[in-house]
């Protein structure tokens, strides 16, 4: 990866937790800020980090992962009529699933 500060390891873990939090419906807007602003600081390098690991069995890839969990913030947002991050992370989720396409194996 290009000089980012997140480790595969860590990004991971965070997403499980985000998963966990998010899911539960039991953050404080603290937590939901800090799921968001990472959420949208994640980069192409991460992303197809993403794509081409699988940690959860569950899933295809971990950017199944980041996918559903972008998705789980628009609904918050969009339930609060903040439109703006709304677009921001539906970008977000557009890019990860174009990269998500161009997958080769």
């Amino acid at each position: 990866m290009s000089g980012n500060i997140y480790s595969m390891d860590m990004t991971i873990n965070f997403l499980i937790q985000a998963t966990r939090v998010l899911h539960v419906g039991n953050y404080d807007e603290d937590e939901l800020s800090m799921i968001t602003n990472f959420m949208v600081a994640v980069d192409n390098d991460i992303l197809n980090d993403y794509n081409n690991t699988c940690t959860i069995v569950s899933y295809d890839s971990d950017l199944q992962l980041y996918i559903e969990i972008i998705e789980a913030l628009i609904v918050i947002f969009e339930g609060r009529e903040e439109y703006e991050i709304c677009g921001i992370l539906k970008d977000k989720r557009d890019d990860s699933v174009e990269i998500m396409k161009t997958k080769t194996i």
